[in-house]
């Protein structure tokens, strides 16, 4: 078993070799890969607390977000400010850890959503909603109350979106919101910052 004069005499070895080292080319080598695997590091630490690039896979936001487009998920807001409504989010459905979707905040908790013929109101007012291509179905017809702690959350592309007014879905708890969709950053050609909604609820 090492004694501390022992530790001691190892540390001034390792200390001699690293002033012998330093300016050489090895020394140069060990630092460019201790630099490298900081910055491996720091930006895994980016993209799982502040920011990350993903993939838009299905088609319920069209034509907001097409398949294929790379977002920008931005993972702070909701730490410093409270989520608003016309948000665009990226959560995980309740009960699914598996897969993550991508839509729209229409409702806020406490809030009554109505639906009749196409038209969704918030608490009573109308909500004017240029970005939906695509009406939607009678199944969509009904009245929603958010639930305390969630969000109410619908695609653009009424048609196809799997999403709160699905009664296997519902309501999303806050807490499996991921981040807001802060811009498109890939194709370059439809790159472009995400635009707040104001819906005058």
């Amino acid at each position: 078993m090492l004694t501390k004069q022992d530790k001691r005499e190892i540390l001034k070895l390792v200390d001699h070799r690293n002033e012998h080292l330093k300016g050489s080319r090895s020394w140069d080598v060990i630092e460019y890969c201790i630099t490298f695997l900081l910055m491996i590091v720091l930006a895994f630490s980016i993209r799982s607390v502040i920011f990350e690039p993903m993939r838009v896979k299905g088609s319920s936001m069209e034509n907001t977000l097409l398949p294929g487009d790379y977002m920008a998920v931005e993972k702070l807001s909701y730490i410093l400010k409270p989520m608003k409504r016309g948000d665009v989010v990226i959560c995980y459905y309740p009960n699914n850890d598996d897969y993550t979707c991508v839509k729209r905040i229409i409702g806020l908790e406490g809030d009554t959503i109505t639906i009749d013929n196409g038209l969704v109101s918030v608490n009573g007012v109308q909500l004017r909603e240029d970005y939906v291509t695509t009406g939607l179905t009678p199944r969509h017809d009904g009245t929603y109350i958010v639930e305390q702690g969630c969000v109410f959350v619908m695609g653009d592309n009424r048609l196809v979106s799997r999403d709160s007014t699905d009664g296997m879905v519902g309501s999303i708890p806050v807490a499996r919101v991921i981040g807001r969709v802060d811009r498109v950053l890939f194709p370059f050609s439809r790159s472009k910052r995400m635009q707040g909604v104001q819906y005058g609820v």
